[in-house]
């Protein structure tokens, strides 16, 4: 399906106000530990180029940088990516920061050598096309890398402020689910990776990483 510019409105305008606690509310992870997982899940050794969707603050962006990518990341909340910039700035960090939905993004076809993002799939309305839009722009053996918790999010805040009109298929999904939207938009290779705890110092859930692969032509 075509996501209707007033269902990314309602979404960025969520996540907009959301930004100014966003990363005091997620301030809770070994940054060392993830730069170690995230270059093992890339397998690049800091030779490629990545783009963060959905980066919000610019978490994974930046952790790609200091690994030596060449990084850029898209989000659709504008007052997010200020962060994310001022941030990137600060750490003399060299991102290219788009506002850009995450279904469809301005990259020509086969640009990236992989596709990261964190907690995002589970706040698309149409999580299949999202991906096929990040197989798009990944050049062919390229890695799509989506880390999440496994929580159930069926309702609660999210749910209220957007409106029940809004459906996400992938909120309170499963790891299956993940898996079967990485394999119908054309995925290979899936893996599901159970990450550390000591990634986060935070009493939710630990992170889950799902990886697929674009098929060489």
């Amino acid at each position: 399906m075509t996501v209707k510019k007033e269902t990314q409105d309602l979404i960025a305008s969520y996540w907009d106000e959301r930004s100014a606690g966003f990363d005091e509310e997620h301030d809770t992870e070994d940054l060392k530990l993830w730069a170690k997982e995230l270059d093992q899940l890339i397998g690049l050794n800091g030779a490629g180029c990545i783009l963060d969707v959905g980066t919000g603050t610019g978490f994974l962006a930046m952790l790609s940088a200091g690994l030596g990518y060449e990084t850029a990341g898209i989000d659709i909340s504008k007052e997010m990516l200020a962060i994310a910039e001022r941030k990137a700035k600060i750490r003399h960090l060299n991102i290219r920061y788009d506002q850009c939905p995450c279904e469809k993004i301005f990259y020509e076809n086969d640009t990236f050598d992989a596709v990261i993002n964190c907690r995002v799939m589970w706040t698309l309305p149409d999580p299949e096309a999202a991906v096929r839009e990040w197989i798009r722009i990944l050049k062919p053996g390229g890695k799509v890398i989506s880390f999440m918790r496994m929580m159930d999010m069926s309702g609660g805040q999210i749910s209220e402020i957007y409106g029940e009109e809004i459906d996400f298929p992938l909120r309170g999904g499963d790891r299956k689910d993940y898996t079967d939207v990485y394999e119908r938009a054309g995925l290979k290779d899936i893996k599901v990776t159970e990450l550390p705890e000591a990634l986060s110092s935070s009493d939710m859930p630990h992170w889950t990483a799902f990886s697929g692969i674009k098929a060489k032509e």
